[in-house]
């Protein structure tokens, strides 16, 4: 099979992967929706508020798998011609923007789907292990003291990613142009989807609603979506 078709594959099959919400599947077992719930976004922080510390965390965890598979499997059998290129890692990058596009973006839900951060702590896994391990510590510390889920989450990923990007941008090869675009691009596609909760940042009116000591009895009542 030619490099090019097995690009093409490893995209549609990353988007379609990324097309299962698994808050939406959780809560549905649960005999709920979550997107009817709370903030309404189906995903991890909105599954803490609504189903309990222990539910959020293994949406969490299933969120982060969706994303390290396919940036696994694409880095693993999608391999370039430029020994300068980093580990080759051209196939991750595909595999790991096209399940965040379908995270947020899905098809099957309407073009509705979650925000992407847990499946981006998964494809920082794959990539930058120990430096998400860091980051991602600091923002269980930032979450606990200021209960601001979207900060938290920002810091999780965001000095990952950039890390990443600007390490391959360091390469001198078309590949590793791609890849500093792709890493640049899953990043922003992250930051359109909190759009709302930057915008209510900068005014001062994000809502401080994440509950990590205090497991919740019942599901939220539902709330209007600003």
């Amino acid at each position: 099979m030619s490099e090019t078709w097995k690009i093409v594959i490893l995209a549609v099959a990353s988007y379609f992967w990324g097309n299962i919400n698994v808050a939406l599947l959780i809560s549905k077992i649960l005999k709920g929706d979550v997107r009817k719930l709370g903030s309404g976004n189906p995903g991890s922080m909105n599954m803490v508020r609504n189903y309990g510390l222990k539910i959020g965390i293994l949406t969490l965890t299933l969120d982060a798998i969706k994303g390290a598979l396919p940036t696994a499997l694409g880095w693993l059998f999608i391999g370039t011609s430029a020994p300068a290129f980093t580990d080759n890692r051209l196939g991750a990058y595909i595999g790991a923007f096209c399940v965040i596009l379908g995270h947020v973006f899905p098809v099957v839900l309407k073009f509705k789907g979650g925000k992407g951060i847990a499946s981006s702590i998964g494809v920082c896994i794959v990539l930058q292990p120990i430096v998400i391990l860091i980051t991602f510590a600091c923002a269980f510390v930032f979450i606990l003291f200021t209960s601001m889920g979207s900060v938290s989450s920002f810091m999780a990923i965001s000095v990952p990613l950039a890390y990443e990007g600007f390490s391959v941008a360091s390469s001198n090869s078309p590949e590793a142009t791609a890849g500093a675009i792709l890493i640049f691009a899953l990043f922003a596609l992250t930051l359109f989807a909190h759009r709302k909760n930057v915008v209510r940042l900068f005014s001062g009116t994000e809502s401080k609603t994440v509950i990590l000591k205090k497991k919740k009895k019942s599901p939220e009542k539902p709330v209007a979506t600003k």
